[in-house]
């Protein structure tokens, strides 16, 4: 292992022994005569992990046919050295390189990101949203998006870790390296986009979120089932917003210092285009949703209200009554206790 020390920035080179293939996609057959095409990645004697339409799916070696049981028994006759770039420590200024899609209208293909898109391009939202006065196609877009990084120093691609999302209320993202304890001993790196301030729109701020997650995924293993993410106030907002739009990422959320009101009597809430059900059961079924705040923070007494909102929805929610905190992201040791119910862990 070599470590060179460069500021904040620690490069680590990580030589892993593994067998490993790099050949085109192959027919695989099981022992039910099932077929599918799809690339050899690597077996650990057990499983054999294979690439399908872009997605590694694990199976179990005894269920596949004699023939890919030799192919298999052969890959593992051909030891690869794979060398790994990995960074860890802060890092400021990491591009937001990787789409979320390769085809933006594939951001919609969920039910409740294309409805939520929808009322966003109809008005359908707060008008206290001044940002996004526009069409809906120049609300989802960005130049140039930079984002602060954290990846703990144990930081090991064969051992995924988790990722805690910030959206910060600011253009300048959020350091918050008095979390670094937390990211470290929760084993999960953490990231803040740049431009998600209370003055950009919406949709803009969204797909500068989901964007970082999926840059920071192409660059270093990440464990899909540890994914969360949360902001400070307006960035809370949007937090649990990205959160209601793809499920599928992330099984979380947390808000510091901030209410959002569930769509109720009318009014859209913080979820344009969604209805409680769609919050709070289908694909967001047994996901959390988190809400850090204190006695001293002007939104206190709305957060109690909304909070009895979320109960009586029936959602998996959890309010963290903070004595002395004020409008500003969580002390450490709450975020902590907030982020450990979250998870689950």
């Amino acid at each position: 292992m070599i470590i060179r020390k460069s500021g904040c920035r620690i490069l680590v080179l990580l030589i892993i022994t593994a067998f490993n293939s790099t050949a085109a996609p192959r027919q695989w057959t099981n022992t039910a005569g099932k077929e599918i095409t799809a690339e050899f990645i690597s077996s650990d004697g057990a499983d054999v992990t294979l690439l399908m339409n872009g997605k590694e799916i694990k199976y179990p070696l005894e269920k596949l046919s004699q023939s890919d049981r030799d192919f298999v028994a052969e890959q593992a006759k051909k030891p690869n050295v794979i060398k790994v770039a990995a960074e860890t420590g802060w890092m400021d200024n990491i591009t937001i390189d990787k789409p979320a899609f390769a085809d933006p209208k594939e951001y919609l293909s969920s039910s409740n990101a294309k409805a939520m898109y929808k009322a966003f391009a109809s008005g359908n939202f707060p008008n206290t949203w001044t940002a996004n006065k526009g069409t809906a196609e120049e609300m989802f877009s960005y130049e140039n998006g930079t984002m602060i990084v954290y990846v703990p120093p144990t930081y090991d691609p064969t051992k995924p870790m988790g990722v805690y999302l910030h959206v910060s209320p600011g253009d300048n993202g959020d350091s918050l390296q008095n979390y670094t304890p937390i990211m470290d001993r929760t084993s999960m790196i953490y990231i803040s986009p740049k431009g998600t301030s209370n003055n950009q729109p919406m949709l803009r701020r969204v797909k500068l979120a989901v964007d970082a997650l999926a840059t920071v995924k192409e660059r270093w293993k990440i464990d899909e089932n540890r994914v969360c993410i949360g902001g400070l106030s307006g960035g809370g907002h949007i937090a649990m917003m990205t959160h209601a739009m793809f499920p599928q990422w992330f099984g979380a959320s947390i808000s510091h210092a901030a209410q959002s009101y569930l769509p109720q009597n009318g009014s859209v809430g913080h979820f344009p285009g969604l209805e409680v059900r769609d919050i709070t059961g289908k694909d967001c079924k047994d996901h959390r949703w988190v809400v850090i705040s204190g006695d001293k923070d002007f939104n206190y007494q709305e957060i109690l209200k909304t909070s009895d909102q979320w109960k009586s929805a029936r959602a998996d929610y959890k309010f963290f009554d903070v004595p002395g905190m004020g409008h500003a992201n969580a002390p450490p040791e709450n975020f902590a206790e907030a982020l450990t119910w979250a998870m689950g862990d």
